[in-house]
């Protein structure tokens, strides 16, 4: 087994970067507030459930992860936990900014996750040196600390990262890439074999069953017996862990086949009116999604939720609706899911959740205008949603939005601990006064 270094020795030679920012919801709430800085920061889920997201000071006081808030409430209260709810807006800004800075570094970027991506630093003459420069400028162009990994694929990169989050020593960079095969089995000897990006605990504990507990054994294993029993893509995990490169960047993604907006409410919603607000409000969050990739939605489906099925009158209820043309117009889909609503509401019934789903989507630029159902691409109400989506893009989501979503919204999510949107929201940011 030989593994490529990430060096330039030939023009062949592949090097990955995989960037990971840690507890990235936590460090985002501290880029603008300064008086975070050493103090144990944990972020809540939607409606202030649980604990998504830990500083490391936090987690240091044993907060433990996905633990429901009101039953450590009394406790943060006592440690001193600085608590606060999700803000999206400013998780995803921060995070768009991110990916931005980190591409201007390499060949090609994979976006992988909000707060993690893959960089192809091939041919690349000092790669160790380049990673510690893109630790550095997230630091100290977002205040964002990030962990980065490297190697010859993408599987050894993410298990550098890993590795570099562990290991105080190795100040957030690990380059597995430029250690020969004995040093790098080393590196996989105590690595559990379910911590290997693709494998996961169901396949780890077949592999285990087989005598393959560790990355190391997983890496020494015959090529040709492990896909016999386990398949190809896990005969390929091993192939990269070996140092050859199997997954290619995927710099270009697939637009959805499906898109949905769906969430809980604050409180239990009984009224018509309310319901019906609340499709709207997600039915324009899909219409603004559909916008951004280019597509048109055939049917749209409309769900509610009443609490626990098979308990009374609980459970769910749905509708799919067509629309005829296909449409991307927020106040079309909208209008859908209210009818919808409105055939589904019970009297009586206390809902907690709404949601809409848009599929059957199609290519805005490829679609074909029907004889009967009309032009699904009108130009009138094309540049209605082109000038919203501009406005709310520049001046914060929700600037601009129906009158059918509703102006007070008293369903709307439970954010008790809600921080500002220091950099979508032009209220909230942030002003230097002098003395």
């Amino acid at each position: 087994m030989n593994a490529a270094p990430c060096r330039a020795d030939s023009p062949m030679t592949s090097c990955f970067a995989q960037v990971d920012c840690n507890n990235f919801y936590a460090a985002c709430e501290r880029v603008f507030n300064p008086a975070l800085a050493g103090r144990p920061v944990v972020v809540l889920s939607n409606n202030d459930g649980c604990v998504v997201s830990r500083s490391a000071e936090a987690k240091r006081l044993g907060v433990p992860m996905g633990a429901p808030y009101f039953t450590l409430k009394g406790q943060l209260e006592r440690q001193g936990v600085a608590v606060f709810s999700s803000n999206y807006a400013l998780y995803g800004d921060l995070s768009n900014r991110a990916m931005r800075l980190l591409a201007g570094y390499a060949r090609a970027q994979e976006v992988y996750s909000i707060d993690e991506c893959f960089l192809d630093l091939s041919g690349e003459a000092e790669p160790l040196r380049l990673a510690r420069r893109l630790r550095d400028a997230l630091l100290q162009g977002l205040g964002l600390p990030a962990c980065v990994g490297l190697g010859p694929s993408k599987t050894l990169a993410k298990l550098a990262n890993h590795l570099a989050k562990q290991e105080a020593a190795l100040e957030g960079v690990l380059d597995l890439g430029s250690l020969d095969a004995t040093a790098l089995l080393q590196r996989l000897e105590p690595v559990a074999v379910e911590e290997v990006w693709g494998i996961g605990r169901r396949l780890g504990e077949r592999l285990r069953l087989a005598g393959i507990g560790s990355a190391r054994q997983l890496a020494e294993t015959e090529r040709d017996w492990l896909q016999r029993r386990f398949g190809l893509v896990t005969a390929r995990i091993a192939d990269e862990l070996r140092g050859v490169s199997c997954l290619a960047l995927e710099s270009l993604l697939e637009p959805r086949r499906s898109v949905m907006s769906t969430r809980s409410f604050g409180r239990k919603v009984t009224a018509l009116a309310e319901l019906q607000e609340a499709a709207a409000m997600h039915a324009s969050r899909v219409a603004e999604r559909l916008r951004r990739q280019g597509s048109l939605a055939h049917f749209l489906r409309v769900g509610i939720r009443s609490g626990v099925p098979g308990w009374g009158r609980g459970g769910d209820a749905s509708e799919t609706v067509a629309l005829l043309p296909p449409s991307n117009d927020s106040r079309v889909l909208a209008r859908a899911a209210q009818q919808a609503v409105a055939r589904l509401w019970q009297r009586g019934v206390r809902y907690h959740k709404a949601g809409v789903m848009a599929f059957e989507l199609v290519d805005a630029g490829q679609v074909q205008a029907d004889l009967f159902a009309g032009d699904p691409l009108d130009a009138k109400s094309a540049r209605l949603m082109q000038a919203m989506d501009a406005i709310n893009q520049r001046m914060g989501r929700g600037t601009v939005r129906l009158l059918a979503e509703g102006t007070k919204q008293p369903w709307r999510m439970k954010q008790d601990h809600l921080s500002p949107c220091y950099t979508t929201r032009w209220d909230d940011i942030p002003v230097v006064k002098a003395n």
